[in-house]
């Protein structure tokens, strides 16, 4: 019996519930398609290829290492590869681990069950994230989270027989390209180092220093990308962080591995939202917030802030850090997000597609319900508006880091670095420095737009609408605890 491995979000070999699934009998045609629609998408870039590319060629180093075999890697529709694949050979079942990504991926899925049906074949997926799939029981989802976190990750099946096959060569894969000096590495062998160098080294303040993209950039685990494509599973982190041993450990490194396994639950968490929710990714969860920010778009803002000249320091900087590594910490994505959403008041249907083309962990669950989160939109979650000046004094106290990614600023002294608008003329002139030529002024009143945002939001959270759908919201999506 021959069937096809279909790999996906899930580039590895261990702990790959599919590939041990297809290796139990009959022979296997493992593939790789890049879906040429997905990637004209406005969300997809040349981040996201390039990790992809690398973690494929470790991945066929892996084949030919274990299994003196190959991955084949198809670029093209989708459909139209897996007609002709399924043409020209008998396959009876096709084997992939699911994934839950945006409406485009969804749709796709669903044209892909007509397919097979069609032609007979039975395509089974495995899960890879512990959300309730069927029988969503609110109450008992953390339960089940633990109960699927504690399996013990699987060995790669060492007796799969491979199919091999003939392919034409891989075209060059069309994409946005953008100019990042820095990307992150892909490949299995890059997280597995990651993640020991975490456990063993830089998890020791985590908690205390994830909050800055100073300190963050060493102190938190770097592992989001290679989770989003799947290059080591949640269940070989966890494992990961049980078998580190706890003698001579500080307080501070247990209480850290402590709060990043409680990261792995958030994971997923937000995998479950989308999947109980797709629409997140294209409309106001709560839509009594329909029409508030849509007729009102700032281009002007919106490509200020996109380049990072919006004439706030410390914004511009973090802005200007992620083009460059296509990554950047939590707390800057929340306060990026923020400021876009209130300061600017801009809508986030739209600042959410230029931020999926540079996060190279781009997971769409996280992201729109942490962008809707961020804009007030869902009206369950505490509005937070962020203060950029108080942001800057706290995260970069000597200006440091805005000085290496604004060096436009690079010579102005002490404190005024992050609000370089209260230079005076004459000292604008010692400094060779003119704000509004060289830098530009800030584009807004940060503390007048906020205030004006916090009104527009409060007055719509205040309705009895927006108060009846924040509770059918909650009824949801929100955790609870379980009952037994």
């Amino acid at each position: 019996m021959k069937k096809i491995l279909w790999f996906r979000h899930d580039l590895r070999l261990e702990d790959n519930h599919a590939l041990n699934k297809a290796c139990e009998n009959g022979e296997v045609l493992p593939i790789y398609i890049f879906d040429k629609n997905y990637w004209e998408l406005e969300t997809s870039s040349s981040f996201h290829l390039k990790f992809i590319q690398d973690s494929l060629k470790v991945l066929n180093q892996d084949f030919k290492e274990k299994f003196n075999s190959q991955l084949y890697i198809f670029y093209g529709d989708t459909l139209e590869i897996f007609k002709e694949l399924i043409s020209k050979n008998q396959f009876a079942n096709i084997y992939s681990n699911q994934i839950f990504r945006n409406q485009y991926t969804l749709n796709l899925d669903e044209k892909c069950k007509i397919l097979f049906k069609e032609k007979n074949i039975i395509w089974k997926q495995e899960q890879q994230f512990g959300i309730q799939l069927e029988n969503r029981k609110r109450n008992f989802w953390s339960t089940h989270w633990n109960n699927y976190i504690e399996l013990k990750p699987l060995k790669a099946d060492a007796n799969c027989k491979f199919i091999k096959i003939d392919i034409p060569s891989l075209e060059k894969i069309k994409t946005k390209e953008i100019d990042g000096s820095n990307i992150q590495k892909g490949g299995r062998r890059e997280a597995l180092s990651l993640l020991q160098s975490f456990l063993k080294q830089r998890s020791e303040n985590y908690q205390k220093e994830m909050s800055s993209p100073i300190t963050g950039e060493i102190a938190c685990s770097r592992l989001s990308p290679h989770i989003t494509y799947g290059t080591i599973s949640l269940n070989e982190i966890n494992f990961a962080i049980k078998n580190t041993k706890k003698e001579n450990m500080s307080f501070n490194k247990i209480k850290s591995l402590r709060s990043f396994k409680s990261r792995l639950a958030w994971h997923c968490h937000f995998i479950q939202k989308i999947y109980d929710e797709p629409e997140i990714e294209w409309q106001n969860m709560n839509r009594a917030y329909d029409g508030i920010r849509e007729n009102s778009f700032n281009l002007e803002y919106h490509q200020a802030w996109k380049i990072g000249l919006t004439g706030y320091p410390f914004i511009d900087a973090c802005m200007r850090y992620l083009k460059a590594n296509g990554w950047i910490n939590f707390r800057m994505r929340a306060m990026l997000v923020s400021f876009a959403s209130y300061q600017l008041w801009l809508d986030w249907k739209k600042t959410s597609k230029h931020m999926a083309k540079l996060f190279t962990d781009y997971e769409p669950g996280i992201h729109y319900s942490q962008f809707q989160m961020q804009s007030g939109t869902t009206g369950i979650n505490t509005i937070r508006i962020y203060n950029p000046i108080k942001q800057s004094t706290d995260q970069d106290p000597d200006g440091s880091f805005i000085k290496k990614w604004v060096p436009e600023l690079n010579k102005v002294p002490g404190k005024l670095v992050h609000q370089p608008w209260k230079l005076t003329y004459l000292e604008q002139k010692d400094l060779d420095l003119e704000i509004g030529k060289h830098y530009p002024h800030p584009i807004v009143d940060h503390h007048s737009s906020s205030k004006i945002a916090r009104d527009k939001i409060w007055k719509i959270k205040k309705t009895d609408e927006a108060k009846f759908n924040a509770q059918k919201i909650l009824q949801k999506h929100a955790s609870a605890k379980s009952r037994r």
